[in-house]
């Protein structure tokens, strides 16, 4: 069985990523604190996934693998969003003020 051409492209440049981010790290060009967002594996699923969105044909696997890379950063997602929720209310209802007097028709 031979491989489609867009399969190929996809994981030309993912392996063309991975290889330059791994040449950079061997060099040591990034920041001490990017270093461990970077090379942290639970992104790999999310970065392969990206490019699988924008290069193949069929999508379903760039989206089955952001599934997979957002699963693994589940916590940390958790984490950073734990008190969005005292803000909900202040900005539904700045939203709803704003529609009001913006929203309003001049002509009344």
């Amino acid at each position: 069985m031979a491989i489609q051409k867009d399969s190929r492209l996809a994981w030309g440049v993912s392996l063309l990523i991975f290889g330059i981010i791994f040449l950079v790290k061997q060099l040591n060009i990034i920041p001490e604190d990017l270093h461990t967002y970077i090379f942290d594996y639970k992104n790999y699923p999310l970065i392969i996934g990206v490019i699988f969105l924008l290069f193949h044909k069929n999508k379903s696997i760039g989206l089955v693998l952001i599934v997979v890379g957002i699963l693994f950063r589940l916590s940390d997602i958790i984490r950073l969003t734990q008190h969005i929720s005292d803000f909900i209310w202040p900005v539904l209802l700045i939203i709803a003020g704003a529609i009001l007097v913006f929203g309003m028709k001049k002509g009344k």
